[in-house]
Formats: C-alpha cells, structure tokens, sequence
C-alpha cells in the first residue's frame, strides 16, 4: 500500500519520485527527513509540513474540512493533468471529470428538453442567432448552467455535508451560477488556467491522443480554437470579478508549482480553522430533499 503509509506525505512536496526515494532512503527519522528537505529548499518542507498536519488532524478525528479544488480551463489547458498531479500529491481518491460527467448528464435529460445540452459547446451559439461572440457566450452559459447546478449539488452533498474530498475539472465553472455561501466555503478552492499562446495549445491537444483520448485526434477542436479562446476570455474575466486566482499555464511545470504553492496555502488555512460553522443554503435545500 502507498497511500496508507505516512510516507506518502512526501508526493505533496512535488519532489520527483526518484529524488523521495532517495530522501527516504537516507533519513532515519522524521527530524533528519525534514532536515533533508530544508536541504533542498524551504519550500519542500513547508509543503510536507501542511498536508502531514492536515493529515493528522483526520486520523485525530479534529479536521472536518474537506480539500476541493475545481480546475476549470478550455480543452488543452491541462485541466485532466493538474487533476491528475493534485490527486497524487493530495491523496484525493475522488477526480469528476466534466466531459464524463457531461456525458452521463445527456443520458438523462432528453435531447427535446435541452438541445443546448446535447450539442458541443463551440456549436451552442447556433441557439441564440447568427454567429457572434456574445451568442457563443450565451450558448456556453446555457450549457454551463445545468452542468453547476448538478456539480455544486455533487459538492454540496458528497462534499461539504459528507466531508469527502475531491478534485472536480471542467471547462464550465463559472461563478456566477454557484451558490455565493457555497462558493465562500473555506474547501472550495477554485483554479482557472489560462493559456494564451495559441500555437501552444494545438500542440498540447495534438499530445492528448497519445496520452488520454487514444481515439480522438484533436483536429476538430483545433478548427474551433479561435471560439475556445473566445470562451477562455470570458471564463477568466467572471474570475476576475470574482476575485478568484487565475494561473498561466504556458509553462506548464512551472504553472503546477504555482497551483499545489496556491492549493496548500489554502490547506494551511483549513488546518488553522478545523470546521466551519456556517449555513449553506444548498446543504439544507439536500437535507430538506430527502425528509420529504
């Protein structure tokens, strides 16, 4: 087992697998292996500081806050991968996938009862008239809004009244559809990635089919990469209104240093605070739910 074992703590510090080997390898006790990590930079050890409090504080049976990060981001900007390396570092068994979720979602709602639904997203502007950039935006939104009203439901029940954490990553996060005390939870730790050079992203897209979508070339949503990057500007200026962090991912190693600096800062506030006290109104419409 790796994740059981407190060792494990080490995956937060973002250390290559090699270079925690080696640290483990070599210490003898917890005094020399942070030590060590001093060695190799401050950094290290207060990453390994947070998450082995935080996970003391669970085993304790002291900490009752949940971590939740929600990447949002356009295809290609890396969402799946920093879900991937947060739940690694993290040890968050539980990652929602939009595109599946979105899926599933189609499903269940009839095509007759939202066609928005059922179409992609770079096509949703067909709803609402001619092509333009504020229909391409409407579409988006109208497809955004029942994918967070299922998704803040998911958090608000498995998440914050079960105390589950979980990594949640979809193109369609947009904070003005989110209960503002659900969004305000000390857990929920939104993270907007922006890339911004567009010959950067055909070639991550182009990646993906030798790393996650093995049957999808990519080359339909590289045609629509001037709408996705349409979308991209609206999704972060609804961040920036919000007050919500927003992350470069051009350099992608150097954009995940700055997420898992960014996601254990917050998780340090959680070790601070243990529980949170305040009424969220989408916990007590779920509660209300099943009486009935």
């Amino acid at each position: 087992m790796i994740f059981w074992n407190s060792d494990s703590s080490l995956l937060a510090t973002g250390l290559p697998l090699k270079a925690i080997s080696k640290l483990l390898a070599n210490s003898s006790s917890d005094a020399e292996l942070q030590q060590s990590l001093e060695k190799l930079g401050t950094k290290y050890l207060t990453r390994y500081l947070i998450i082995r409090d935080y996970r003391t504080l669970m085993e304790t049976g002291l900490q009752k806050l949940p971590i939740i990060p929600i990447i949002a981001g356009i295809p290609g900007a890396g969402k799946t991968t920093i879900a991937k390396e947060l739940s690694t570092a993290l040890n968050i068994g539980l990652v929602i996938g939009g595109d599946a979720l979105r899926s599933t979602l189609r499903t269940i709602v009839p095509k007759d009862d939202d066609e928005v639904l059922h179409s992609s997203v770079y096509d949703t502007w067909k709803f609402f008239g001619n092509y333009s950039k504020e229909n391409l935006i409407s579409g988006y939104k109208s497809q955004a809004k029942i994918m967070n009203f299922s998704i803040q439901k998911m958090i608000a029940d498995r998440g914050l009244r079960d105390g589950e954490s979980m990594i949640v990553e979809y193109l369609h996060f947009l904070p003005g559809q989110i209960h503002s005390d659900l969004l305000a939870h000390p857990s929920i730790i939104p993270i907007i990635l922006q890339i911004s050079d567009k010959d950067l992203l055909k070639n991550r897209i182009k990646l993906r089919t030798k790393y996650s979508h093995l049957r999808n070339s990519g080359e339909r949503l590289i045609t629509e990469i001037d709408k996705y990057f349409q979308i991209q500007d609206y999704l972060c200026s609804e961040a920036t209104k919000h007050k919500l962090q927003i992350f470069n991912v051009n350099d992608f190693v150097e954009g995940f240093e700055s997420i898992l600096d960014y996601v254990l800062k917050r998780i340090k506030s959680l070790n601070e605070m243990k529980d949170y006290t305040k009424q969220i109104k989408l916990i007590d419409e779920i509660i209300n739910e099943r009486k009935n």
